[in-house]
């Protein structure tokens, strides 16, 4: 039986399929709510690989693919289904990987994201960045945040994206999407035009290297909002990394820079439901405060972690949002002290009790 990939696709909406994995020679998989599952579908030839890349691919990605041996891009098959693709080659032969990207509804309530987003969509200026590992829900963080914007204000917003994930539609905001290998060479040469183009917000898919960071550091410093994402945990690993990018030399001005535009960074996980037919949002949300703006500076950046915890100015750890969770009966105890980084802590905080003072001393002085 020949594969009907049009089928594969719109299975994975009703199926709440995240992902579609397509390999030569292999039954197609869908991942499931975290959960990799085979299904029941004949092996996939190697020429029914090549003819479905051959379809999806734009024909200014083909050579990408050819010489570089895999290749980011992305397709929508109505107005609200689109999918992030990844083609590559194994053992010379094509493979898929597909994400599906939900277009139903980006608002913050329905997504199970914290009120403080809203106060954060307010920034006028400044960088926003949304971590988290593969997977866990970055990119709808950033497209609920960029709809807000485009809901609420005027605005001139650039995104620069490899691919472009979510395509907006134009409300009080003006948007225009570049898309690296098709628009564009690269990040750091979109966000250099980019900041020649008049923009009031730019996006950037992700942070990948010095060179990036270090424009949309410059972008952020003189007057822009910019938003992105890097494959970070938490914020306090986020900080670090980001000053690691740049030689010791370098990174006592970094902090400086890095003190004075960083805004807000939003860490977050996908935790499964009660009724395992799901995953809801857990985020740590730290705000750059002056108390958070003078450990940068100081190079204390481990210490900014006791401050998330301590709740100033609507923060919130990881451990107080997973207590949230339970307390709404969406996870159960046992998986929040599953992905619990205190679980004495998250369990003072399931009760009601706070679970984190100032024992170190962070806050003497401020």
């Amino acid at each position: 039986m020949a594969i009907n990939f049009g089928q594969l696709l719109t299975n994975m909406e009703k199926i709440n399929a995240s992902d579609l994995h397509i390999k030569s020679g292999c039954k197609p998989i869908y991942r499931i709510n975290g959960k990799l599952v085979p299904i029941n579908h004949p092996a996939i030839s190697k020429e029914e690989v090549t003819a479905i890349v051959n379809k999806i691919l734009p024909e200014k990605l083909q050579e990408r693919l050819k010489k570089e041996g895999s290749c980011d891009f992305a397709f929508s098959i109505d107005a609200t289904t689109r999918f992030r693709t990844n083609a590559f080659y194994q053992k010379g032969t094509l493979s898929i990987a597909l994400r599906r990207l939900q277009y139903q509804d980006l608002s913050f309530e329905r997504l199970g994201l914290p009120i403080v987003l809203n106060n954060i969509c307010k920034y006028k200026r400044g960088m926003i960045l949304i971590t988290g590992p593969t997977g866990t829900g970055k990119s709808t963080t950033m497209a609920a945040i960029l709809e807000n914007i485009n809901s609420t204000r005027a605005e001139h917003i650039i995104t620069i994206e490899d691919p472009i994930e979510f395509v907006f539609l134009d409300k009080m905001s003006v948007i225009e999407q570049r898309e690296i290998g098709i628009d564009a060479r690269s990040f750091d040469e979109s966000l250099r035009h980019a900041l020649r183009q008049d923009p009031d917000v730019i996006l950037i898919g992700e942070m990948r290297d010095r060179e990036t960071i270090q424009i949309a550091i410059r972008a952020a410093m003189t007057g822009h909002l910019v938003i992105s994402t890097l494959h970070t945990i938490n914020a306090v690993h986020t900080v670090s990394r980001i000053v690691k990018y740049f030689p010791p030399e370098e990174q006592a001005s970094l902090r400086n820079e890095l003190a004075t535009c960083l805004k807000s960074v939003i860490s977050q996980r996908l935790i499964e439901t009660v009724e395992k037919k799901n995953r809801v949002p857990c985020m740590e949300v730290m705000i750059v405060n002056d108390t958070v703006r003078k450990l940068i500076r100081e190079n204390r950046i481990e210490d900014i972690e006791q401050i998330i915890r301590n709740g100033q100015d609507d923060m919130q750890s990881f451990d107080l949002s997973l207590s949230q969770l339970v307390k709404e009966g969406k996870i159960s105890m046992e998986t929040g002290e599953e992905y619990a980084d205190d679980i004495p802590g998250f369990r003072r905080l399931c009760k009601g009790v706070a679970s984190s003072t100032d024992r170190s001393g962070i806050l003497a002085g401020f």
